[in-house]
């Protein structure tokens, strides 16, 4: 998702050039409708039979006699992939392993990863135009979007309030019971229909969250396509989130966003623009090492209330 806006630089500057994009498969389908993609070449990082899929990609972006590479990872696989294709300009991190770029960027750790992606693209002469992401769906998909709400029963004439309540990590997310209090107060204050969403393995979270609620929620949660889900979410008319992937999907959609920050990196990956909501409060230990379970207390997320986040729901639907 982050990458959208120098996706969008590259083809600017490249009207006429053929341009891929090679992803991970499992991410694919956030990038399979974008215009200004020739080719999405994926690449299998979970099967078994990892040297014959690393073989593969290799002989096809060598097919493709590349120019230029531009890696967004700063991964020891994605440089070296970059190598393999022998592009003659290599444009990636200095580290690690920036001896295998031919232009190397200086990484600025606590700079947004909009930018430190748009970084790469300035240390080849390519200058972006605006920041905005981009996630591109088709009729088909905001058809389903249309139906999945009608055949429950979601009415136009109602607030729409979207609540994520998951997250790969598990210190990033809010308690369930919170997300609950904040769904029955728009239900109750504000006749807001609640939507709650959920990744493949959270459909136990989302049924947590609901059976907390007074209210009758719509739960959505592990049978959504990444496009079928960013359709949904672009239906919302706020959309209240942990830190996670479907944070960055509501922003691309224009979906107005309450972002619930703790121990990621918010200078790095907070929503940007004046219709989002960024809630955090500032602890000593914040931003954490990714990824470990370590933390006891998650005093930087049980330190969010309520009481803000549901002050937060109200500006953002005040002309309901």
């Amino acid at each position: 998702m982050l990458t959208s806006p120098a996706i969008r630089t590259v083809r600017q500057h490249f009207p006429r050039a053929y341009i891929a994009m090679l992803v991970g498969k499992q991410s694919a389908d956030v990038v399979s409708e974008n215009p200004h993609l020739n080719e999405i070449i994926s690449y299998n990082r979970t099967g078994k039979k990892n040297t014959e899929e690393m073989w593969r990609v290799i002989h096809q972006i060598r097919q493709r006699e590349f120019d230029l590479t531009i890696d967004f990872q700063r991964k020891f696989r994605t440089s070296l992939l970059a190598y393999l294709s022998f592009a003659k300009c290599r444009v990636g991190y200095h580290q690690p392993l920036g001896i295998l770029c031919t232009v190397r960027v200086p990484d600025k750790v606590n700079k947004h990863a909009i930018d430190r992606n748009l970084d790469l693209l300035r240390a080849i002469g390519i200058h972006p135009e605006d920041r905005a992401l981009e996630l591109f769906v088709s009729e088909e998909d905001r058809e389903y979007a249309e139906r999945f709400l009608n055949n429950r029963g979601i009415s136009a004439e109602n607030p729409k309030i979207g609540l994520f309540p998951g997250a790969g990590w598990r210190p990033r997310q809010w308690m369930p019971q919170r997300f609950a209090a904040v769904g029955d107060l728009a239900a109750e204050h504000l006749q807001a229909q609640v939507l709650i969403f959920g990744g493949s393995k959270e459909g136990d979270l989302v049924s947590k969250v609901a059976s907390y609620m007074r209210s009758n929620p719509i739960t959505i949660a592990g049978h959504l396509k990444i496009r079928q889900l960013a359709a949904l979410i672009e239906k919302c008319d706020v959309f209240v989130t942990n830190d996670t992937g479907p944070m960055h999907i509501s922003v691309a959609m224009k979906t107005p966003t309450i972002a619930l920050f703790g121990p990621g990196n918010h200078k790095k990956f907070q929503p940007m623009g004046e219709a989002h909501i960024t809630i955090r409060h500032p602890v000593p230990c914040s931003p954490c090492k990714q990824f470990t379970d370590r933390c006891k207390d998650n005093i930087c997320m049980k330190s969010i209330s309520v009481e803000e986040v549901w002050e937060a729901v109200k500006e953002r639907l005040k002309n309901w």
